[in-house]
């Protein structure tokens, strides 16, 4: 009867994952089973799925990292009136809002600063 509840248990699982995870248990491989004692059905069923999905992960195909597009490099002066509109500059905004007039963000930031 309990060879048949691990082939009911086990109905489906690939015999390479079978075989692995018997492998792990008799080596003792398996930190939560109590090897004074044959695992339960379950357990052991649980041992072959996890054996399968790793055999899965390992046979899927890896993906290549796209290589980076090169960006457009911001010039330092931009990178300097950006930094000074962030500490307060009122010339800076401006300079920025007649720098960008189709970036409403901006150009209403630098529209401000002439209000004042």
């Amino acid at each position: 009867m309990q060879i048949r509840a691990y082939l009911v248990a086990i109905d489906g699982i690939p015999l390479e994952a079978v075989w692995q995870a018997a492998k792990l248990f008799i080596a003792g491989k398996v930190k939560s089973h109590n090897r004074a004692f044959a695992p339960s059905s379950a357990s052991f069923a649980e041992q072959c799925r996890r054996q399968q999905a790793a055999i899965e992960a390992q046979s899927r195909p890896r993906l290549k990292p796209q290589p980076e597009t090169p960006q457009p490099k911001v010039a330092a002066y931009k990178m300097q009136l950006l930094r000074d509109a962030a500490n307060g500059s009122r010339n800076a905004r401006r300079e920025l809002a007649k720098m960008f007039p189709d970036n409403p963000i901006i150009a209403g930031a630098g529209h401000e600063e002439a209000l004042r």
